[in-house]
């Protein structure tokens, strides 16, 4: 970040911590969500694999509930469907996220008037 945008919070009146709230903390947050939101996802999806390692998640009970009743095809499927409602759930609600924080992509309100 440039250093004359923390001289100007300066002269506006701002201290360290509300410079830092109010012009240093957006930007890197704008800076950092599209590839926090990657890998949040990818971590999501990762977990997958982790239930054959250690703990049981819902890869690893859908193994005892296809063990126990011999139905491989729905129990299979309902994985698949609750991952990938999770991971649209997490990319949608992140990159809605995102948008609001972009100054040059969500809508401006100009004296009652929505611009967009």
């Amino acid at each position: 970040m440039d250093a004359g945008q923390l001289e100007a919070a300066q002269a506006l009146g701002f201290g360290k911590a509300r410079a830092f709230w109010k012009v240093t903390a957006p930007q890197a947050i704008r800076t950092i969500l599209p590839v926090y939101r990657g890998e949040f996802i990818s971590m999501v999806k990762m977990t997958s694999v982790v239930g054959y390692i250690t703990i049981q998640d819902l890869t690893r009970m859908s193994d005892i509930v296809r063990g126990l009743t011999y139905d491989a095809f729905f129990s299979l499927i309902s994985t698949a469907i609750i991952y990938f409602a999770l991971a649209n759930l997490l990319g949608l609600s992140l990159s809605a996220l995102e948008k609001r924080l972009d100054p040059k992509r969500r809508k401006r309100i100009v004296k009652g008037v929505v611009m967009e």
